[in-house]
């Protein structure tokens, strides 16, 4: 090429920069196929018509080069005012021009795209790539340009997912200009023109409304956008003639199918396709997808009515599974299970139909509750394994958020806080300035009572923690921190530390070694020879969760109540504690007598049988834990779960000859 054709190609490329990476000269003078010296001598000269262009070279070592956009004052200006798209905006506009009934030129796309060739070809591979992920085909001849094809579901769903990243104003949506348009709305925008979009949205965001169902901005959104790309498939004279068949739960079924097809007679106004029942089904797919589903309502109180009993007991067995790991029985959390049933039950459905639903909190979920989104996934598995589905990773986040949202409702109320009596000589309303004031800056304090010096018996000080008083008490068996009737800033400080010490001693320490204190030990941390028994002998599996639960107990870890609650939750809901083949870990909740995080390693010289529900599970190794809240045991339940995957590390567990051969392998494997 010449050197004219080369500054405009070298601009193209700069104009990258803005929402890319900056480029070396060497990069610049690979793409260009030329030397890194002509690359300057070409910079020089396009620096002063990018200036009255409103547009800046900048130039750092170790950096690169990019622009940046200049106002005509020479000082930054709006980006958006020069906005370039990035790889993934151009990879999404290139896709939805290719899945256009016509053939695409290379020019013609990077025009488009206001990108070079050379960028556009690289830009083609992730197109190629994306397309055949999601069940279309790429399609390239030279002379006939390029294409994209595949079925119509396939295309539809490409197109939705593309357009729905963003979120419109559809009430706006005719009256909005192309200039008020931003760059990530475009393509939607430019795909819509000519469509009743305001209409169709109107009418959808109505229906909901009478329909009582429950505001979700981000999944009307979508399904706005499903509609609109439905109607102009439609209009281009594109059907879905087979479509699978939705199987519910129960007669929810009814419900949603009912639901579609009034969506359907609505819409019939703009296309008479829509009444057909291949173009209903789909409707109902969308919904799915969008995380809208229908239950019959209580006006009232704007939620629904009741959930299936199937729905219930695939909540109840979730929840089973979860609580292996997880350390604490949630099935008495009834907001959890009636939560995890209504979204279970779309859930099914949507892993039924093979609809990829798009979590957007994916990435904070998974770095906000990394050990919980690890637990919840095993509890999935049973019951897709059982059901014969597939939950993908970003369901699995959605009931990630249930379980989360269950371990803090816990937490609140079972905060551990000291019991405190206040003794005040000084009138009501100073021992009720004082106790407000103790309570705002004291949260982990209950003040039970509020007396005066004449009226406090011995019977007063019964499960009492601490006393604070604004008089000298002569008490023996109690601890008196001493305050004044209205407490300085200073003297709350001192306070707050006094108290800590109290909270600390009867909260934290439990005599189980330094190891315990750790915020969140490792199965490395937590595995001592004192907790490890090999070859066993027990003729039940009640013997071997009591020895397991014995080994924590010989340590200060647990209360006898404990070992006895362990067996009980076995009694009460079967073998759910079997984790994988020959492994079991009991457990209970740790308000059943728990003192410290601990675990323990059981092994025994012949199985034993876990019956659950006439399904016999045979087990010859156990680990039996404590944990002293929701999250500290955690990280020793990753560790854990590494082993119970490795089918190596289970059978070198089996024939370990000694306690510090089992020390040692765990050290090194974690």
């Amino acid at each position: 090429m010449d050197s004219n054709e080369r500054r405009e190609e070298l601009k193209k490329i700069l104009k990258t920069t803005f929402s890319g990476e900056p480029l070396t000269i060497t990069r610049l003078a690979k793409i260009l196929n030329v030397s890194t010296r002509t690359v300057h001598y070409d910079l020089d000269s396009l620096e002063s018509e990018l200036k009255n262009q409103g547009l800046k070279i900048c130039k750092q070592s170790r950096k690169g080069i990019w622009l940046e956009s200049l106002n005509g004052n020479g000082s930054a200006t709006d980006e958006n005012e020069y906005y370039v798209l990035s790889p993934k905006e151009r990879r999404d506009r290139i896709i939805v021009a290719l899945l256009e009934d016509k053939k695409h030129s290379i020019d013609e796309l990077a025009e488009m795209t206001e990108i070079s060739r050379n960028t556009l070809l690289t830009d083609l591979k992730n197109v190629r790539e994306t397309l055949e992920k999601r069940g279309l085909s790429y399609g390239s001849k030279r002379g006939l340009g390029i294409w994209a094809n595949g079925g119509e579901q396939e295309i539809r769903d490409m197109l939705i997912h593309i357009f729905a990243k963003s979120v419109y104003d559809f009430r706006q949506f005719l009256k909005t200009s192309a200039q008020e348009v931003s760059p990530q709305q475009k393509s939607f925008y430019d795909y819509a023109a000519g469509l009743p979009v305001t209409g169709v949205a109107k009418f959808f965001l109505e229906i909901m409304e009478s329909h009582k169902i429950l505001d979700n901005d981000e999944s009307a959104n979508r399904m706005i956008c499903a509609l609109v790309v439905q109607l102009k498939r439609l209009q281009q004279g594109h059907r879905i003639f087979q479509s699978k068949q939705v199987e519910f739960l129960s007669d929810e079924g009814e419900h949603m199918k009912n639901f579609s097809a009034e969506i359907a007679d609505g819409l019939f106004k703009y296309h008479e396709h829509f009444a057909k029942p291949e173009e209903i089904r789909y409707i109902m797919r969308e919904l799915l997808h969008s995380r809208i589903f229908l239950f019959p309502v209580n006006v009232e109180k704007n939620l629904p009515k009741n959930v299936n009993l199937k729905a219930i007991e695939l909540a109840r067995k979730f929840i089973e599974y979860a609580q292996v790991w997880l350390g604490d029985i949630y099935l008495d959390d009834d907001e959890l299970i009636y939560n995890l049933a209504i979204h279970l039950q779309p859930a099914i459905e949507r892993a039924n139909f093979g609809i990829m639903l798009n979590n957007p909190l994916l990435g904070q979920i998974r770095e906000q509750y990394e050990s919980l989104y690890v637990f919840t996934r095993k509890a999935a598995e049973q019951i897709s394994d059982s059901m014969g589905i597939h939950f993908s990773e970003d369901e699995i986040g959605y009931l990630t958020i249930h379980l989360g949202a269950a371990a803090e409702r816990k937490k609140m109320r079972l905060t551990k806080k000291l019991s405190v009596l206040l003794v005040c000589g000084n009138g009501v309303g100073t021992a009720n300035l004082l106790a407000m004031t103790l309570k705002r800056h004291l949260h982990y304090i209950n003040i039970t009572k509020i007396l005066s010096t004449y009226k406090l018996i011995d019977k007063d000080l019964e499960n009492i923690d601490l006393i604070i008083s604004t008089v000298p008490l002569d008490i023996k068996d109690v601890a008196v921190l001493r305050v004044s009737p209205i407490m300085t800033g200073e003297e709350t400080k001192v306070i707050e530390n006094q108290i800590q010490y109290f909270y600390n001693k009867k909260f934290t320490s439990n005599g189980f070694g330094s190891e315990s204190l750790k915020k969140n030990p490792t199965l490395a941390d937590l595995m001592k020879a004192e907790v490890i028994e090999l070859n066993f002998s027990a003729n039940t599996w009640e013997e071997a969760v009591r020895k397991a639960g014995e080994l924590l107990l010989s340590v200060g870890a647990i209360t006898e109540n404990y070992v006895e609650k362990m067996i009980d939750c076995v009694k009460r809901m079967g073998a759910y504690i079997v984790v994988c083949p020959g492994v079991a870990m009991p457990h209970a909740r740790y308000e059943d007598g728990v003192k410290a995080v601990a675990v323990s390693f059981l092994r025994l010289d012949k199985s034993v049988v876990f019956v659950n529900e006439d399904d016999p599970h045979s087990v010859d190794m156990l680990f039996a834990f404590s944990t002293t809240d929701e999250k500290s045991h955690l990280r020793m339940l990753q560790d854990l779960w590494k082993i119970f995957n490795d089918n190596d590390a289970l059978n070198y567990l089996r024939v370990a000859k000694s306690k510090e051969a089992v020390l040692k392998f765990i050290r090194d494997y974690n």
